[in-house]
């Protein structure tokens, strides 16, 4: 039995969720599991980074269904790509920016719902396809290859995300020499491996990236410090 993981913006609060998770329970015996529906509405970033950070951790055979979708009902394309073995549908729209991997459109009408709505792709289309995935469809089978995927709107060496605690994650890798970290005017040079103590400092978090810290406050707030805030390591 195939796992189908769902990742959207759409909260759980309202019956989108729901309505998918029928339309994939009717079309396929699977196990649909729930990666996060509290993606920021319309947050392509955040969905792409959170994707990158939770992908190592499933196994091969994982059918990712991702859909945060700005532009749904327009010409944009859905896309679905194979790597190491796991399976994603996405929008074209830079959420699958860190699956490196040839991709297909998903082009087959013949697996969407019939009578489908021009708002609700993620019931209507993302949800079949999933299935048809789940039931043996090959990626190939779906549509032509597209060689120009929608790339993210992103430079490395910046905050990628600030969590719930406001610790702010960066995409460095800590080097192996005495470092300090320049973010806007502040240098932090104060390296730790838990969160205790005063002041701001810098730690390796759980991604494996450098993050900027308080403990039991707010980084992001007492230092106004946003995403996409750019992010140097230099020596200590």
């Amino acid at each position: 039995m195939r796992t189908i993981a769902l990742l959207t913006d759409f909260g759980t609060r309202d019956p989108y969720v729901a309505a998918m998770k029928g339309v994939i329970a009717a079309q396929c015996e699977a196990h649909i599991i729930d990666l996060s529906h509290d993606i920021a509405p319309f947050d392509v970033w955040e969905a792409a980074f959170f994707l990158r950070d939770v992908v190592r951790y499933w196994p091969a055979g994982t059918i990712f269904v991702c859909v945060v979708d700005p532009g749904v009902g327009t010409a944009r394309r859905i896309i679905a790509v194979e790597s190491e073995g796991r399976l994603f549908l996405a929008p074209d729209n830079g959420l699958l920016h860190f699956v490196r991997a040839d991709a297909c459109e998903v082009a087959d009408e013949s697996l969407f719902l019939a009578d489908g709505s021009t708002t609700f792709h993620g019931r209507d289309r993302f949800a079949p396809v999933a299935a048809a995935l789940a039931n043996g469809a090959r990626i190939d089978e779906l549509g032509p290859r597209v060689d120009d995927r929608v790339a993210l709107d992103y430079t490395p060496g910046a905050i990628i995300r600030i969590d719930r605690f406001g610790n702010c994650v960066t995409d460095l890798i800590a080097p192996a020499t005495p470092y300090a970290v320049i973010v806007n005017d502040y240098r932090i040079s104060d390296i730790r491996t838990n969160y205790s103590g005063d002041g701001a400092f810098v730690i390796v978090g759980s991604t494996g990236c450098i993050e900027i810290s308080i403990a039991n406050g707010s980084a992001a707030s007492l230092l106004q410090l946003s995403r996409g805030d750019r992010v140097a390591i230099v020596p200590k």
